[in-house]
Formats: C-alpha cells, structure tokens, sequence
C-alpha cells in the first residue's frame, strides 16, 4: 500500500468518525431547567382606591446551578397601589440545611416608572444603583432580625437592609397606579417583575429545599406581609422521541454515504 494511499484512507477514516460524532450529538437529550414558585394573596386594610387586595408571585429558576448560580424573578401580582404599604419592598425565604455565602450578581428591572407612570425608563440595573441588596448580616447563618426567615432581598431598610438614599419605598415593585396619594405619585418604581441573581451556591444545589416564603410590602415589618411555606416544584417534561431524523442526522448519513461511495471507487489495497 503507498504512503498516499494510506493518508488518504485516514482521512476517510477521519471524516467518518467526525460524521458519527454529529449523529451522535443530534441525539444527547438536553438538560431541562426545573422551577419552585410561590404565590400568596392577601388584603391591606390601610389601602384606599378601588380595592385593598395584594398579590405577589416569585420563581426560583436554576437553570444557571451549573455556574452555582439561582435566577429569582418577583412579581407584584395584585392590583395597583395607592398608600406606601402597597408596594412590594422585599422578600424573605428559607433553606433546608442553611448554606451560606450566597451574594448579589445581578438585579435588573425591566420597566422602572416614576411621576406617576409619566416617566418610564427600560432595563435598569437595580445592583449598580444600590437599590436591592441583600440582609446587613446572616446571609444564611441565621434568623433575620425580627423575622423567622434566614435569606432576603431587599430595597427597603427594614431593620436588616442597609438604607439606601431618598424615600425607603423608591425601587418598591407596584403592577400599576390606583388612586395613589401623594407620596406613591412621586415615588419611582419597579413595573410588574425584577429579575435577580444569586451566586455562591453549589452545583447540585437542589430548589426543592426553598421554603416558607415572605413576600414584604411597605417600609416596616409591621406593614402588611404575605407568607407561603409551600412551594410548587416544575421541571419540563423530557421531548418525546423524534420519529423523522433532524436535518443535521440526514446531512450527515448523506456524506457518511459519499465518502464510503468515493473508498469503493478507489484501487483494491493490494496491488497485483
């Protein structure tokens, strides 16, 4: 057999493995990200307008876990606000088991509005602007003063947030505008959803261990809160099976069968 002949085997060879490998890929089944979410409802009896009623929703998403690493995403779910203790100022959680470490990477809010929904600015950086932050001390170790939950975020001071400057309800989420007084018309808000990021947790950190949830609204403990310790655990059914082969498995069957039709033209191995 000459040497060319053989490199050129090789290559066919080669072409060969990288074609099974693209086979092969097309078919790894991909990681789904699973969720916890928690909602409570309730009322504000200090609230006026056309209603009294709160609402509020927060997701725990670990599609990030591989870099240690929890999306949260709040929202305000009830109706719009009208006093101060509408205004949803921060959220309290526990951990099965305490790991602590944990640290702020990122919150944004997707629409902040202020004047009374007159001015509206996009993609805010809540973090940069030290609007949102997590608790003073414990940061896991710990109950948070005058509250039973360990882990918080927050943009009110509350006693566990460090204050940031302004009124302690400016960057509060609000869904909307009902009726407000004075004070909420001139406050600047978070609109509907901030979302967060959390890093510092392991790998295999499990969502399942979150619990006993406190949405907070206002500037004080004593205001209105919301409390739900059950969670409801989501994670996305596998894809069923594909019955056609996707486009990238029948492009490479197709020039796994030219390559082998161009070997087969070729000159035996061995000549006579």
């Amino acid at each position: 057999m000459s040497q060319a002949y053989s490199k050129q085997l090789l290559g066919y060879l080669t072409y060969f493995v990288s074609a099974l490998a693209v086979v092969t890929a097309a078919h790894i089944p991909k990681a789904n990200a699973a969720t916890m979410t928690f909602s409570a409802t309730g009322t504000n009896s200090a609230s006026g307008g056309a209603t009294n009623a709160l609402g509020a929703k927060v997701v725990f998403d670990d599609s990030l876990i591989s870099q240690g690493k929890l999306q949260v995403t709040l929202t305000n779910i009830g109706p719009g606000a009208t006093v101060p203790s509408d205004i949803l100022t921060a959220f309290f959680w526990d951990i099965t088991g305490n790991p602590t470490g944990l640290s702020l990477s990122s919150a944004i809010a997707p629409k902040v509005v202020a004047n009374n929904g007159a001015s509206t600015t996009n993609n805010v950086d809540l973090k940069a602007l030290n609007e949102w932050k997590l608790p003073n001390t414990g940061n896991g170790s710990t109950d948070l003063p005058g509250i039973t939950q360990n882990y918080g975020i927050g943009t009110a001071g509350l006693g566990i947030f460090q204050g940031g400057g302004g009124q302690q309800f400016n960057y509060g989420i609000i869904s909307g505008y009902d009726s407000p007084n004075p004070a909420v018309k001139a406050g600047t808000f978070v609109k509907d959803s901030a979302t967060f990021v959390l890093s510092g947790l392991a790998t295999n950190f499990d969502i399942k261990k979150i619990n006993n949830v406190r949405f907070q609204y206002g500037t004080s403990l004593s205001e209105p809160s919301l409390i739900q310790n059950q969670g409801t655990y989501y994670t996305p059914p596998p894809p069923p099976p594909k019955k056609v082969p996707e486009p990238s498995t029948t492009a490479a069957l197709g020039l796994l069968a030219l390559s082998t039709l161009k070997v087969l033209k070729k000159k035996p191995l061995v000549q006579v």
